[in-house]
């Protein structure tokens, strides 16, 4: 939905020329599935803006369960989107990020969290990511 052409992020750098620079943070990392084609999209979208680079930042790997048909092609997918490095970067999202993410962006959570915002299983978890 956001990279689609006419889309959120289509209209938004049509309309601001000077943008440069778009962070995304999102729960999964892109796929090339049938029903999301997100990293077409994504491709097509730096096609037509150029002088943008992409930074995306997600919290769980998409679909690349060993016993799912669909994680080698999701395998090659994210190998495909992190050779435009420098252009595209990819990140875990994990450790001070989570922090960050909830200081600036979520609102009525106990105070206690924004100590502690990952679990200690959660930050090794991402470490291979």
């Amino acid at each position: 939905m956001l990279f689609e052409a006419g889309g959120y992020l289509d209209a938004v750098t049509y309309t601001y020329e000077d943008i440069g620079y778009i962070i995304l943070y999102s729960n999964y990392s892109p796929c090339n599935e049938a029903d999301h084609c997100c990293l077409s999209k994504i491709y097509s979208f730096l096609t037509k803006y150029p002088q943008v680079t992409l930074c995306i930042y997600f919290s769980k790997l998409y679909h690349i369960e060993n016993s799912l048909p669909t994680a080698v092609w999701n395998h090659e997918v994210l190998k495909s989107l992190s050779s435009l490095w420098p252009h595209v970067t990819l990140h875990p999202l994990c450790g001070g990020i989570w922090h960050y993410l909830l200081c600036n962006f979520v609102h009525g959570i106990p105070g206690s969290t924004l100590y502690h915002p990952a679990l200690p299983s959660r930050t090794l978890g991402d470490q291979p990511n």
